[in-house]
């Protein structure tokens, strides 16, 4: 009796270990395929196509690891589960028939909180806009869902996408996913910790000063900025709903919308999908991205600048540590690489005309005086991309910093070198792709010292946001790519 005793018992543990992998935990025999291990969106998307996945199984596990760890992150803020659950069902049933929706067929996927999505409030974390619930999708989130893709939840960002950090008085503060203690970036702060948790695999931001590429940054994840107008922005928050008529959205300047991912390969993908061809109120407007070049990217001419006399680009030591091992690496791979070349635009004269434009820009039209000054700054880029395909830079002059949620912002210090600095020097490195329109690719360029993410800015020429992924993508081959925190590894 005893004995039978035993074997009942060693039976049910059987069945209770069983039961704990089939919610979330996938066998590789059964699936070739365990999300479990950061896989990129090319890789997932793939995998549902091929039937090693079901996206059902997919949403399943990114839902158990959000109930898991987000308590702690505070990444995602929002969700439409049911909605996603009968959205995967029919990406399976569509599947079973043989039907493909599009590229992302069935991927889960979560966008930054300043999109309208249906089915699930859009604060933009404004406490005003609480009860927002949007009727129809921003037009880059529709174009991801007629790509296949199942937007289940939105992340975390600042009032108004308006700071470097991530928190705002609706949904509280996100923390960086390397150090709690410490800030993910912003105003994509959610998007990129979301990222690193691997709540997600694919992300949706925007940028006006740097918030695609400071976040990813700080977190270690990839973000790229595009060159301006490519992307629709339509159903983004700011402006806020409904108070600028469609045909005037293309005329804001500045801000750009964009992807997050944990590969360049992912960004690749996105950017395919969100800068496609498409019926939109900005359509007209829209320029269309240049093929990526027949050459590899070893072949690329590279221009770096990594330090300036500006006292606000100032670079903390840790991070230009990694930024010249990351330059040493090129060189000893036979990329060649000039230090010396300057685009002939100073940081300093991109951060005034940046606030020059900032500042006028939500009462009307920018003054002919601005135009012409972006115009020619524009035109001084365009002569420098003639000698060079692409210019590394810093993103920003620091690691990720401890939270700081002092106000107003001016009072806030930025630490480079032990020594307090304004903390709007944030911007310094960002800003003058933003007022010039280029494109932008931030990349993980290795951990520093103290063992915190450092990325690296891709800067080019206007309308070759895919060669500057391109040279993202070749780069990880050198230093690697992204690299999950040590805490949250499965």
């Amino acid at each position: 009796m005893k004995r039978l005793r035993q074997i009942l018992q060693l039976f049910a543990i059987m069945l209770f270990v069983s039961a704990l992998f089939s919610c979330g935990k996938f066998s590789q025999t059964k699936h070739d395929i365990n999300p479990a291990d950061y896989n990129s969106a090319v890789a997932l998307a793939d995998a549902i196509k091929q039937g090693k996945i079901t996206s059902s199984e997919l949403l399943e596990y990114y839902l158990q690891r959000i109930s898991q760890y987000n308590g702690e992150i505070n990444a995602v803020v929002a969700m439409d589960i049911e909605g996603a659950r009968a959205r995967a069902a029919e990406a399976d049933e569509a599947l079973a028939k043989g039907e493909i929706w599009g590229p992302l067929h069935g991927l889960p996927m979560t966008v930054k909180d300043v999109f309208e999505v249906a089915g699930m409030p859009a604060t933009s974390g404004d406490p005003g806009l609480k009860a927002y619930m949007p009727k129809r999708n921003a037009i880059v989130v529709q174009r991801l869902i007629n790509a296949g893709a199942i937007v289940f939840g939105k992340t975390n960002t600042p009032f108004y996408a308006a700071d470097s950090q991530t928190f705002n008085k609706v949904y509280g503060t996100t923390n960086n996913p390397w150090d709690l203690t410490r800030t993910p970036g912003g105003s994509s702060g959610g998007s990129a910790a979301a990222l690193v948790m691997n709540f997600t695999s694919i992300e949706l931001g925007s940028d006006i000063g740097g918030s695609l590429r400071n976040p990813a940054h700080y977190t270690g994840v990839y973000g790229h900025k595009p060159t301006f107008g490519v992307v629709p922005r339509l159903g983004h928050i700011p402006p806020p709903p409904g108070m600028i008529p469609p045909h005037i959205v293309p005329m804001i300047p500045l801000f750009v919308v964009g992807p997050m991912a944990r590969t360049a390969q992912d960004l690749e993908l996105a950017m395919e999908v969100l800068a496609a061809s498409g019926e939109s109120a900005e359509e007209s407007y829209r320029p269309k991205l240049l093929p990526l070049p027949k050459k590899t990217w070893q072949d690329y001419r590279v221009a770096v600048w990594l330090t300036d006399h500006y006292s606000d680009a100032e670079i903390d030591t840790e991070v230009l540590a990694v930024l010249r091992k990351t330059v040493n690496k090129l060189r000893k791979a036979g990329v060649r690489v000039d230090e010396t070349a300057r685009p002939g635009v100073e940081l300093k004269e991109s951060r005034q005309l940046f606030l020059d434009i900032y500042n006028v820009m939500r009462k009307g039209p920018l003054p002919g005086e601005l135009v012409e000054r972006q115009k020619k700054m524009q035109a001084t880029w365009a002569k420098f991309f003639e000698s060079y395909d692409v210019l590394l830079t810093p993103v920003v002059p620091t690691v990720a910093f401890p939270h700081d949620q002092t106000q107003p912002k001016k009072s806030r210090a930025l630490m480079i070198n032990n020594k307090p600095r304004r903390y709007m020097s944030i911007h310094t490195w960002t800003l003058m792709a933003v007022v010039s329109g280029l494109p932008a690719t931030a990349a993980p360029a290795g951990l520093s010292e103290s063992g915190l993410p450092v990325g690296i800015q891709i800067i080019g020429a206007g309308l070759e946001d895919r060669k500057t992924i391109a040279f993202a993508k070749g780069l990880s081959t050198l230093v690697g790519g992204f690299v999950a925190p040590p805490a949250y590894q499965e």
